[in-house]
């Protein structure tokens, strides 16, 4: 491997580290399965094989049980607070896709 070979793969590196620390925001699909607080807009949703707590991002909007929703996860933590963007109805089945540029 010559010099500039191991240069460009330093680089690569340090670029995917820097990336994958950056902390992007993280969509992801989930079904509604409660409405645990209504005065706040929380629900309990099914993501995966775990129940997730998220919240509506208004006092007015609610969602139905059984609702498939997109839910935003900040800095793809999912120990943060987590806010429901719509369901998957309303804003499409490929909105992620769109979303990440696919």
């Amino acid at each position: 491997m010559s010099v500039q070979d191991k240069i460009l793969d330093a680089i690569e590196l340090l670029a995917d580290n820097s990336v994958k620390k950056a902390g992007y925001d993280r969509t992801i699909q989930a079904q509604i399965l409660s409405c645990e607080d209504a005065t706040i807009g929380k629900y309990r949703c099914r993501y995966q094989d775990a129940t997730i707590y998220a919240y509506a991002s208004g006092s007015n909007i609610t969602f139905n049980k059984g609702a498939y929703v997109y839910i935003l996860v900040p800095g793809g933590d999912m120990n943060k607070e987590k806010t429901i963007l719509g369901t998957t109805k309303k804003l499409g089945i490929n909105y992620i896709s769109q979303a990440e540029g696919d």
